[in-house]
C-alpha cells in the first residue's frame, strides 16, 4: 500500500520543507493542513456523513474533510476530498473559505492547521456516491436541525469543538448565500 505523504507546517501554517508520512509520529512543532467542507443545498440543509465502523469515531457522523496531501493546496484538498467522500464534483472557486484554524497556535495539543470551506451546491440535492471504507451513510439536514444535531454525541466531537467554536461565522455565511 502505498504511503500517504503530507507536506509538513508550523502552526501558523508555513512549509517548513520536509514530508510527514500518515501514521507516524510527527516530529516536534510540525502539523500538517487539514480541510473541512459545509455542502449545503439550495433548501438550506447540509450534508452530513457517518464514518466507517473501522476508521477512528466509527459512526459519527461528521462533514467532509481530511488531510491535504503533498504537493496541494487546502482547495485543491477540498475538491479532492468532496469528490473521494461524497462523488461531488465541484469547482475550486464554488468553495467559499469560512475559517483557518490552529489549535497548536492556542497551545493545545492537536497538530494541525484547518481549512474549512463552503461549497453551495445548487438548486438540486447533489448525488452521493460514498467512498468504501471511509463512509457508510449520508443525510442532508436543514440548516437548523443540524445546529441541533452537532451538539450530540452522534457527532464527531472535535468536529463538534470547531463547529461551535466558528459557529456565528459559519451562520453568517450560510444566511448570505441563502439570502
Amino acid at each position: 500500500m502505498k504511503q500517504e505523504l503530507w507536506d509538513a507546517y508550523d502552526c501558523h501554517g508555513n512549509r517548513l520543507g520536509f514530508d510527514l508520512v500518515r501514521g507516524e509520529p510527527l516530529p516536534e512543532g510540525a502539523c500538517h493542513l487539514v480541510v473541512e467542507v459545509y455542502t449545503l443545498t439550495e433548501a438550506g440543509e447540509i450534508l452530513i456523513t457517518q464514518r466507517h465502523p473501522s476508521k477512528p469515531f466509527g459512526l459519527k457522523w461528521e462533514i467532509t474533510g481530511g488531510s491535504v496531501l503533498k504537493g496541494e493546496t487546502p482547495l485543491e484538498g477540498a475538491v479532492r476530498e468532496l469528490r473521494e467522500e461524497t462523488g461531488i464534483q465541484a469547482e475550486p472557486e464554488s468553495l467559499r473559505p469560512l475559517y483557518v484554524y490552529s489549535p497548536m497556535a492556542e497551545g493545545l495539543k492537536m497538530p494541525a492547521v484547518f481549512h474549512c470551506y463552503l461549497l453551495a451546491a445548487g438548486r438540486e440535492r447533489p448525488e452521493i456516491t460514498l467512498q468504501e471504507g471511509e463512509t457508510v451513510s449520508f443525510r442532508f439536514l436543514p440548516y437548523e436541525e443540524f445546529r441541533r444535531f452537532v451538539r450530540t454525541d452522534a457527532f464527531e466531537e472535535t468536529l463538534r469543538d470547531r463547529f461551535l467554536r466558528f459557529e456565528e461565522q459559519i451562520s453568517e455565511q450560510i444566511r448570505r448565500v441563502l439570502s
